[in-house]
C-alpha cells in the first residue's frame, strides 16, 4: 500500500479501534465518571517523559478529559464499537465508514484519539523510532501495522477529517 492513500478499511479500523481503546483510557484515569477532571489522566508525566512535546501536555489532558466525559455518558459505545470493528472487511468499508463518521460521539473519539497520536508522534521518524508505548500486546492490529504505513494511516486520516493538529 502505498504511503499517499489509506483504504476505507484502515480508516474504518483506526476509527473503531481508537473510539474503543478510550474506555479502557478512561476506565484508568485517577477520578470518577460524572466528576471528571483536567488532573485525572491516567498518564504519569514523569514516566511519559519525552512521550510528548510538554507544550503539547496540556492539550492532550484536555483531549483525554472530553473523550473521558464521552465514555461515562455513552457506555454502549464500548461494545459497539468492538462489534463493528470485528466485522469491517474490505467489502463493507465503506458503508461501515460512513456509518460510523454520522455518530458523533464514535466520530469525536476518534478524532481525539488521532489527534493525541499525532501530538504524541509529530512525525514518521518519530513513531517509527519510538513505536506506539500503549499498544498491548493482545492488540494484534496495531502490532501488525507499527511501522511508517501506520503513522501514514493515522496522517492520511487526520489530514482528510481535518483532525491534524499541525494543520
Amino acid at each position: 500500500m502505498s504511503q499517499q492513500t489509506t483504504s476505507a478499511e484502515i480508516k474504518a479500523k483506526i476509527i473503531l479501534d481508537e473510539a474503543n481503546l478510550a474506555f479502557c483510557e478512561t476506565s484508568q484515569r485517577n477520578d470518577e465518571p460524572n466528576d471528571r477532571k483536567l488532573e485525572g489522566s491516567g498518564w504519569e508525566e514523569g514516566k511519559m517523559d519525552g512521550e510528548f512535546d510538554e507544550e503539547d501536555y496540556g492539550r492532550i489532558l484536555e483531549l483525554q478529559l472530553e473523550a473521558a466525559k464521552i465514555c461515562d455518558t455513552n457506555p454502549e459505545l464500548e461494545q459497539k464499537t468492538e462489534e463493528l470493528f470485528q466485522k469491517v472487511n474490505a467489502d463493507n468499508a465503506e458503508e461501515i465508514l460512513q456509518e460510523v463518521l454520522a455518530d458523533s460521539d464514535i466520530k469525536d473519539l476518534a478524532r481525539i484519539a488521532v489527534t493525541v497520536f499525532l501530538l504524541r508522534f509529530p512525525t514518521v521518524q518519530s513513531f517509527v523510532n519510538k513505536g506506539h508505548p500503549l499498544v498491548l500486546a493482545t492488540d494484534e492490529y496495531m502490532l501488525e501495522n507499527a511501522d511508517a504505513q501506520n503513522w501514514h494511516d493515522y496522517k492520511n486520516l487526520a489530514h482528510e477529517m481535518r483532525w491534524d493538529p499541525r494543520d
